[in-house]
């Protein structure tokens, strides 16, 4: 900061690193696995991450689905 009270834009963007540095919600990486924990109970009593149900439903939902189509490709013509 100079004399007359004018900040320069390296100190704010030094400043702006240090507020957003610890915040969870800027992280793309910690955001995107707290969208796919569990709402109610993101870790178990074992310290373990618990993914959510619907994250549970989509990937059954998705096996299944290639089950399916490796066994009419595959294996259904016998």
């Amino acid at each position: 900061m100079d004399a007359q009270g004018h900040v320069s834009p390296a100190e704010v963007r030094t400043a702006l690193r240090l507020i957003y540095r610890d915040d969870p919600e800027s992280d793309l990486q910690k955001a995107f696995l707290r969208s796919l924990e569990d709402e109610l109970k993101p870790v178990d009593a074992k310290g373990r991450w618990k993914p959510s149900a619907f994250l549970i439903l989509v990937f059954s939902l998705f096996c299944s689905l290639i089950t399916i189509f490796f066994y009419f490709t595959l294996g259904g013509h016998r």
